[in-house]
């Protein structure tokens, strides 16, 4: 049948009028999720959580790339990217969902395809994302012009994919495992398919596989529950089943019958090596056990670390488990350190990894490790309903949604011997495919055929369980925030003390989120030291077997990371171990390990990301950008490296220099330390005083202002990298300005219209969707916070990705587009939806734990309160067209435009 828009509109006034007679039934509830169904087969999960103001929707199709056949593959990705062009009645959704304020995306995998958005609680949202999606199930226009315009984005994000060595090696170890099932395909697709694949044959994949019965809505957070179900059957209701049935899906994968080996030989990067088995559907029961495993396998001073790690024989490890519906696969690997002969170095490395895994005696202890640290992450997603609306796609994808739930329960009963078990059945020579090819002289023993196994059949009984209702608390206002807000100091001989923020507020599971921030030395006392003291947060958190285990008694996580000035320790804790947690950090810090084996693991880490980064385009175009910006000598804190530079430093670091310096600069004289959740300001400033009141470090503490070099000029300058498909483009307009500017605010949104967003900025219309020379560009606005004590070195920064031969026209339409915004700025609707999507993301942004304590912490630091977070959100909410293009045409100054493009260029 010929595709028109006629045919578009009928469908859709048949949806209409059909609504009426669609009965939404309810099917199962497991936990916070009900099922529903709709007569025409689509699936819809709802979960109603009022713990955040945000609601989210995620249509999934169960369609991947797994599906696709012989001259297709990259459809489902494709199709992804031309759903979000125009429908039957909406010619820009992108644009429409960024007006709403919305936070949008999609995303293809093996066996699913998902839209989803993430916005603040509107009804009126809400209702638009739901007509939306059902028009586009049937309704996508895929125009043929369309269809040409993103083939060069497509074709971009193709180029970036082929600049990941690691990524390509993991696709080329995934096709000589699977050598007839789709798990062998990459989602991007073979390029030539990509390229030449008709408007036709796309069409016929979207009405095979798009349809209500192939489908899953999920709507969770906080909303109107009767009301949004009755949107649904409004909206997807009359939506018809096909009378044609799904096709049938009977490939499945052979019992590997000995081991199978690629090579991949690129410029640049460190060498790695991969080892990968197949094994069960996700359905299993010892799936479960297989998750602890690659668990296991990853953790740090796991079996890896202390095998190849310790031994100098790799610097990072990894490992995964995938399976869906059909049967999957376990993946090793390991990034090895430089060394002179990388291929013999890789061999030596290969063999000790196969040698690790395939004779792996696991014990209690790493395996109870592992089981906790796989479980806090589910819980982690269970309670937050953003990343549970999300994170029900691939468990659509594994066969069941219930598998979410399930695989927690089967988690929690792993013991030592299954996860042995399933090191015995499939961990063997002859179901391996490797980067080396390695003889055996004898005939291997196989791996089983894994048998099918239905998810439902598996799940028929399964009820879950009592889900814990949450006490709803005071709304997080600026206003509400201050109001309830303790703030306290505590005392430090010699010094300002640390400043405390506690506010006191009911959460889920009652877990307390923090912040803790330790400021140390001057410009000139830290001179030479930056690189050194950037290994005190990997020290303090992997530097030290023990703190694991504690980390997971208490079920609290801890992530730090440092600089020259200071560092900064985030932490999510259960209230009732908050006291022991704080003792701990605090034992952590004012006596630290800093073992020489933990600071030789670390070295080596930094050294194989700082290899990479060496030969990346994208690192190494903002590297030159930053240099391109700095005035300062060699060794000043504010001075930017080459990364070669910096790899000199990690190098010449030992641990008595690192053991010296924080002698000399650590201490809590000054700092901030905020905490988010249900707890007694008091009982917490009592204990921070006790554990911290003493400790002060001898050395002043002055912050640094960071300034442009006077003569800065603009200049354009290309970085020649070797055997890259894709090229990186990055610009700076420096200016003077700071958060507390009357400009500030207007630019802000000026820059966010210009780039700040995906779907309906100029830069991304102009660039991606009128001339397809990017995947990604976007701009973004560098403020100081404060010209006290950071100074006044502001910078609007652009950057894209871009196929090397389209480097002049690239460049060409972003100064020309530029050119145009400056001279003639944004419309008032224009500027109506930034203003709304600007207030709408900050009420969302103060509703994430993490973001919140940050922002009480850097209001201690520089003097305010809530009500300047208020009077900001008051400012962008009444800006107009006339100030935002004053701003522009006041600061986007293309005469001080500087700009770097790195890449293979011939």
């Amino acid at each position: 049948m010929k595709w028109t828009g006629r045919l578009v509109l009928a469908l859709g006034a048949f949806a209409l009028a059909a609504s009426a007679q669609a009965q939404l039934k309810k099917v199962r509830e497991v936990e916070s999720v009900t099922e529903y169904a709709l007569p025409n087969g689509l699936t819809v999960l709802v979960h109603a959580d009022a713990s955040k103001p945000t609601t989210t929707v995620n249509l999934i199709y169960k369609v991947g790339s797994k599906q696709e056949g012989h001259g297709e593959t990259g459809a489902a990705h494709l199709l992804e990217h031309m759903l979000f062009k125009a429908s039957a009645t909406i010619p820009d959704p992108k644009l429409e969902m960024t007006r709403r304020g919305a936070r949008w995306n999609g995303t293809t995998w093996d066996e699913r395809t998902n839209y989803f958005a993430q916005f603040a609680d509107n009804a009126e949202t809400l209702d638009w994302m739901l007509g939306w999606l059902a028009e586009s199930m049937t309704g996508a226009k895929l125009d043929a012009s369309e269809l040409a315009s993103e083939m060069t984005v497509v074709r971009n994000e193709l180029e970036r994919a082929e600049n990941n060595p690691d990524r390509i090696l993991g696709a080329r170890i995934r096709a000589a495992a699977f050598q007839w099932h789709g798990y062998g395909r990459d989602t991007l697709g073979a390029r030539s398919d990509v390229e030449n694949i008709p408007i036709e044959r796309l069409r016929a994949f979207y009405r095979t596989w798009y349809r209500p019965d192939n489908a899953v809505l999920v709507i969770g957070g906080r909303f109107d529950v009767p009301a949004a179900l009755q949107r649904v059957e409004k909206t997807f209701g009359g939506i018809r089943r096909p009378d044609a049935p799904l096709p049938a899906d009977y490939t499945r994968e052979p019992v590997q019958d000995g081991e199978r080996q690629v090579v991949l030989r690129r410029v640049g990067g460190p060498a790695s090596v991969a080892v990968l088995y197949h094994v069960m559907p996700a359905a299993q029961r010892d799936y479960a056990a297989t998750r602890v495993l690659a668990q296991l396998l990853a953790q740090e001073r796991g079996p890896l670390d202390r095998q190849l790690v310790d031994k100098h024989l790799a610097a990072l490890r990894w490992s995964w488990a995938m399976a869906g519906t059909d049967p999957g696969y376990l993946m090793v690997g390991v990034t090895l350190p430089a060394a002179p002969d990388p291929e013999a170095a890789s061999r030596v490395a290969l063999d000790a990894l196969v040698k690790t895994v395939e004779t792996l005696v696991v014990d209690e202890r790493g395996v109870n490790e592992a089981r906790a640290q796989l479980l806090q992450g589910v819980q982690a997603q269970l309670r937050d309903p953003e990343r549970l609306s999300l994170g029900l796609t691939e468990m659509v994808a594994e066969g069941d949604w219930r598998l979410l739930f399930a695989q927690r329960d089967w988690i929690e009963a792993v013991t030592p011997a299954d996860v042995q078990r399933v090191v015995a059945t499939w961990l063997l020579p002859s179901n391996r495919t490797t980067g080396l090819y390695i003889p055996e002289s004898a005939a291997p023993a196989r791996a089983p055929l894994p048998e099918l196994v239905a998810a439902a059949d598996v799940l028929r009984d399964y009820r879950g369980r009592t889900v814990q209702a949450v006490a709803e608390d005071y709304a997080l206002t600026p206003q509400n925030i201050e109001a309830h807000l303790v703030k306290s100091r505590v005392a430090v001989a010699g010094a300002p003390g640390l400043q405390l923020a506690v506010l006191p507020r009911q959460t889920k599971e009652a877990r307390v989120t923090g912040v803790l921030r330790l400021r140390w030395g001057t410009a000139e006392s830290v001179k030479g030291d930056a690189v050194l003291a950037s290994y005190l947060g990997p020290m303090f958190t992997q530097g030290s077997e023990k703190l694991r285990s504690d980390l997971l008694a208490l079920e609290a996580t801890l992530r730090m990371n440092s600089g020259a000035g200071g560092l900064t320790a985030n932490f999510e804790v259960p209230a009732r171990n908050l006291e022991p947690f704080l003792q701990r950090l605090a034992g952590l810090l004012r006596q630290p390990e800093f073992d020489e084996a933990a600071f030789e693991r670390i070295r080596a880490a930094s050294l194989a990301v700082n290899q990479t980064n060496q030969s990346d385009t994208s690192v190494l175009a903002n590297n030159t950008l930053q240099r391109a910006f700095s005035q300062y000598p060699e060794g000043d804190p504010r001075a930017a490296r080459t990364l070669q530079q910096t790899a000199d430093l990690l190098r010449a670091a030992t641990p008595a220099q690192l053991r010296a310096f924080w002698q000399r600069f650590g201490g809590a004289g000054h700092g901030e330390l905020a905490l988010v959740g249900p707890v007694d300001p008091e009982a917490v400033r009592a204990s921070a005083q006790q554990l911290f009141g003493d400790w002060s470090s001898a050395e002043p503490n002055r912050p640094w202002l960071f300034e442009y070099p006077a003569d800065l000029k603009a200049r354009w300058e290309q970085v020649p990298v070797p055997d890259k498909a894709n090229a990186n483009y990055s610009a700076r307009i420096p200016l003077a300005m700071n958060e507390e500017s009357p400009d500030f605010p207007a630019l802000f949104a000026a820059v966010q219209l210009l780039g700040g967003r995906a779907g309906g900025t100029a830069l991304w219309k102009r660039v991606r969707e009128q001339e397809g020379l990017s995947y990604g560009v976007s701009s973004s606005l560098y403020v100081p916070a404060s010209p006290r004590a950071e100074g006044e070195a502001a910078a609007i920064n652009i950057g894209a990705s871009f196929a090397p031969q389209n480097r002049d026209r690239l460049r060409a339409a972003i100064r020309d587009e530029l050119q145009q915004r400056a001279r003639n700025g944004f419309s008032s609707l224009e500027v109506g939806f930034a203003r709304r999507a600007l207030v709408s993301g900050r009420a969302d942004w103060l509703a994430q734990p993490g973001n919140l304590a940050g922002l009480l912490a850097s209001n201690l630091r520089w003097g305010r309160d809530m009500g300047w977070y208020a009077r900001m959100t008051d400012a962008y909410d009444h800006l107009d067209a006339q100030a935002v293009n004053a701003a522009l045409a006041k600061y986007l100054d293309l005469d001080r435009l500087t700009e770097v493009a790195a890449g293979t260029f011939h």
